[in-house]
């Protein structure tokens, strides 16, 4: 089965999605233990550290959440929509900058072009 653009956007979406959450997870647990922790460490590095990994993620859901064809940014427009829809309202089914059916197979690189350098051939 050859994987489709929606599921290669939905993928990236979620990976995304699960460090968001667990960065959320790590500020709001992290401050509610940071009492506990020894002195030695400081109390809060935890939260920092999860809302940095929460910030970040959201951040890459911007950046790498990309259409295969044209390399636009989904990450504003459909991205959340085609990741997180089940059943429910209508289901986006193209890129809103070039068109392309998202139930389409993802297209792959094509092949490698011969340098037409004759001094470095590659």
């Amino acid at each position: 089965m050859k994987q489709t653009i929606r599921h290669y956007i939905k993928r990236r979406v979620w990976w995304c999605a699960a460090a968001a959450i667990g960065g959320w997870l790590l500020f709001a647990l992290g401050g509610a233990v940071a009492g506990d922790l020894p002195h030695g460490i400081p109390r809060a590095a935890i939260p920092i550290a999860g809302f940095l990994l929460f910030g970040g993620a959201i951040l890459a859901m911007q950046r790498i959440v990309r259409c295969p064809k044209c390399k636009a940014r989904l990450g504003q427009t459909i991205a959340m929509p085609v990741a997180f829809s089940w059943g429910s309202g209508p289901k986006v089914g193209f890129c809103p900058y070039c068109g392309v059916n998202l139930d389409e197979p993802l297209p792959h690189a094509g092949p490698v072009a011969q340098s037409q350098n004759p001094i470095s051939p590659a």
